[in-house]
């Protein structure tokens, strides 16, 4: 019997690095296979700007600026060549997807003049494709898991309840994408999925909004399915341009339960007598923990479930704890509350305010993701003024803990404003909820390089809601 290796298990052949980042890659780069349809999309596209190039310059000038200022036209313009070659492939797909263009005064879809009389000379296979390319419609999805230069899941953003599908993907399937939002179009290919050829990534914010967007659009998709594909099309179009010419605003974080801004404060103090506080702490029913793991204070909220409001922790230095909270008015109130309650057990000695904000604005556009490490870093630690890398890892590790101590009970916007464990009752919920966990791995792997330090583990997420890790 031989035994699996997991994806983030270390490579069996010794080389430190994991599974996934090594001889897994090895596995999947073999030699690539020509696809009956190749070449289809460059046929086409040549063959149309020798019969209707005026036409098709015309289409694309419509469909990349229309409605934009001179000012946002300009931009455009103005990006550099790997950009603009991106947006011309995007462009040239969506010319054979979905452009019209004037053929003696007549408008016609760009894929009856290929594929009609007269039109270029394509294998079976290129006119299939061609043809499908036409049929198949843009939609939005969330990447749940990638298998780098083999394949990725998708779930549709726009569907919740759909299954998961799992599209055959080389040169596009990046594990950067995990947690991310992409418009795209399926194609069916024999037993399998495959991507069309081009993809719209979007930052986290940016995908949200899009998504937004097309919800409130829900009116056009009841009634008026094509015009709702036609309107999803267009605003993954203008909304993924966008993001090369509009910085967008970061959206206010908002704390779940107290709806006030999200910010992670922790009050410092200096223990003067440990037996003292630990009794204090003992004597009181909303309060758990002990010396060893720290305490947290527990609250029952009008949903029925029992959430920690203030946390205890015990600090790596000597004779020091740590009360830490997620809200400014939280956070002034648990410090008021401990105050009075430890007394003379304790010493306070100085409050840290990290800014969840200030963290994420740093990050490229396109890679912005749920990083648990980051926003739990205090702001002496990501100086690494003088703090070993092993010291830095177990104050992240201690916070992702106890940030993440009711995660499975907790509604989260990503999943419906369902909890993990509603959502883990269907197959499609089920997969997102491991693509969130995937998300929070992919971010902790990077800082921890960037760091210096070790990783941390989610495998106490995913036990939490009955998995085993990946």
């Amino acid at each position: 019997m031989s035994l699996k290796i997991g994806r983030n298990d270390p490579c069996p052949c010794g080389s430190g690095k994991k599974y996934k980042q090594c001889c897994a890659l090895a596995q999947q780069a073999g030699t690539v296979v020509k696809k009956g349809h190749d070449g289809a999309i460059e046929r086409a596209v040549a063959w149309l700007n020798t019969h209707h190039r005026k036409a098709i310059s015309r289409a694309i000038d419509i469909m990349l600026f229309e409605g934009l200022s001179e000012n946002d036209q300009d931009k455009i313009n103005a990006l550099d060549n790997e950009t603009w070659q991106g947006i011309q492939i995007n462009a040239n797909e969506w010319l054979l997807a979905e452009g019209l263009i004037q053929v003696k005064n007549e408008e016609k879809r760009v894929v009856d003049v290929l594929l009609g009389i007269g039109g270029p000379l394509f294998t079976i296979e290129q006119r299939q494709w061609i043809q499908q390319l036409s049929e198949q419609p843009m939609r939005l999805y969330d990447v749940t898991d990638v298998i780098p230069n083999q394949q990725m899941t998708l779930c549709d953003a726009l569907d919740t309840s759909a299954t998961p599908i799992i599209v055959k993907e080389r040169a596009g399937s990046q594990v950067s994408l995990i947690g991310s939002i992409i418009g795209a179009r399926l194609m069916p290919v024999d037993d399998h999925y495959e991507l069309s050829g081009s993809v719209y990534a979007f930052s986290r914010f940016m995908g949200a909004t899009v998504l937004n967007i097309i919800h409130k659009d829900a009116a056009i998709s009841a009634q008026q399915p094509i015009a709702q594909q036609v309107f999803i099309s267009f605003i993954i179009r203008r909304k993924w341009l966008e993001q090369f010419i509009k910085p967008m605003a970061m959206p206010a974080m908002m704390d779940a339960q107290s709806g006030n801004p999200l910010l992670f404060i922790t009050d410092h103090y200096r223990v003067r007598d440990w037996d003292a506080l630990s009794q204090i702490l003992a004597s009181k029913k909303d309060i758990e923990g002990d010396r060893i793991g720290g305490w947290s204070r527990l609250k029952k909220y009008p949903d029925g479930l029992t959430r920690s409001t203030s946390s205890i922790n015990i600090s790596d230095s000597p004779n020091q704890i740590e009360l830490f909270h997620k809200t400014q008015a939280e956070a002034d109130k648990g410090r008021k509350w401990f105050d009075k309650l430890a007394s003379d057990a304790v010493e306070f000695t100085g409050r840290e305010i990290s800014d969840p904000m200030g963290m994420l604005k740093d990050m490229p556009a396109g890679k912005a993701k749920k990083s648990t490490s980051a926003k739990s870093l205090p702001n002496k630690a990501k100086e690494n003024v003088g703090l070993h890398p092993d010291i830095i890892a177990n104050l992240i590790e201690q916070r992702i803990h106890h940030l993440y101590a009711n995660w499975p009970d907790e509604p989260i916007p990503a999943l419906d404003g369902k909890t993990p464990g509603e959502a883990i009752t269907t197959a499609s919920g089920l997969e997102r909820v491991k693509g969130l966990i995937r998300s929070y791995e992919e971010g902790e792997e990077a800082q921890a390089l960037e760091q210096g330090r070790r990783e941390i583990s989610y495998a106490f997420l995913w036990r939490s809601i009955g998995l085993k890790p990946d």
